[in-house]
């Protein structure tokens, strides 16, 4: 009996002991399961930072990109803002350097025209060292040869003397004012004076009847040779004989004289050299042909006229080419146009041609 109950009694002790070791292996697994899932969620909470950070990420690219993006278009707008700002600059030191050359040109030709009008160069030469100074800060080829062309013209306008035309008119004004005052030629062949009786030498008390006679005969030989001399008259042939007028044409003679005068002052405003030369010469001739030349007036007058006759009034005197020829080369050369044909390439061609012809009809 005690056997079997021993037997019995070892046959129930695995069984408890294996009912113990059951609730320790569930909690082992139980375990282990919290844990793999504890890892699960670990996992999956760091798969979701992880993919909110690559979200982060690439919105952060996205951002960077969209950036730079906009700073290429800003970069490329500032270049094109450069690009523009620097042709407004061209276009506007062009426009001033047209506008500057316009301005010298004008001072120039206004120069020129009071030139013209009065004889007086100041204004000129003023106008051209005035565009000079203005074109010093200027490294152009085309602005420093235009300054030594205003530099060859003034050098010309001091080497030329140059007519001074009001004091032209003043001088020609006094011949015209003069003209009642000068003595025509029969003023001085005619003099109004009375004739002086001639008489004879007083006979002087003589020693002896020789003296006496010698005395009679050289008072007679001298009334002889007053007699003949009035009659003799010496005059020259190799040149006119001085012409005379009458009393009445005198008023004529003067007012033809003033019109002929005023003739030439009208042609030395005007600048006309044939009608100024023409009436001086003509006025000389009369003034010499009809006036005492012996009288102090007349040759003042003479010699005024004189003067003036020898006087460059042609305005191609100054014709300022080398000037003008600049500013035009200058002004292509800002504005970028081509340079105008030039007359003289064009008559030399001419001429070449003229002289081939010439050489095949010979």
């Amino acid at each position: 009996m005690t056997d079997v109950q021993d037997t019995d009694h070892l046959k129930t002790e695995p069984k408890q002991t294996n009912k113990k070791r059951a609730p320790r292996s569930r909690r082992w697994a139980i375990t282990i399961l919290a844990l793999l899932l504890v890892g699960v969620a670990g996992q999956q909470i760091w798969t979701l930072r992880l993919w909110e950070g690559l979200k982060n990420e690439e919105a952060a690219v996205v951002t960077v990109d969209s950036r730079l993006a906009a700073l290429e278009s800003a970069l490329t707008n500032q270049q094109q803002m450069r690009q523009e700002i620097e042709t407004l600059r061209q276009t506007l030191q062009q426009e001033r350097n047209l506008l500057q050359l316009d301005r010298i040109e004008e001072r120039v030709d206004a120069g020129w025209q009071l030139w013209v009008a009065t004889g007086d160069s100041k204004v000129l030469v003023s106008a051209l060292k005035e565009g000079q100074s203005a074109l010093t800060n200027d490294p152009t080829s085309a602005a420093q040869a235009l300054r030594l062309a205003m530099a060859r013209d003034q050098a010309e306008i001091k080497s030329q003397q140059m007519t001074d035309l009001r004091e032209s008119i003043e001088q020609l004004d006094g011949v015209i004012a003069s003209i009642n005052q000068m003595p025509l030629v029969q003023d001085r062949r005619l003099p109004q004076t009375e004739s002086v009786p001639y008489e004879a030498p007083a006979v002087s008390s003589a020693d002896t009847l020789m003296d006496k006679a010698r005395l009679v005969v050289a008072g007679i030989v001298e009334e002889l040779w007053q007699s003949i001399r009035g009659m003799v008259r010496v005059q020259r042939l190799d040149r006119a004989e001085t012409a005379l007028i009458a009393p009445e044409q005198r008023v004529f003679l003067q007012q033809g004289l003033r019109l002929l005068l005023l003739d030439a002052r009208h042609a030395l405003v005007q600048r006309n050299t044939a009608i100024y030369q023409q009436t001086l010469s003509q006025a000389r001739l009369w003034i010499e042909k009809y006036c005492d030349g012996s009288n102090a007036l007349v040759k003042t007058d003479l010699s005024i006229l004189q003067r003036l006759a020898g006087l460059n009034i042609e305005p191609s005197a100054l014709s300022l080419d080398a000037t003008r020829t600049a500013l035009a080369a200058a002004r292509a050369a800002v504005s970028g146009e081509p340079l105008p044909v030039a007359d003289a390439p064009v008559t030399e061609v001419t001429s070449q041609s003229d002289a081939k012809s010439k050489g095949a009809s010979e």
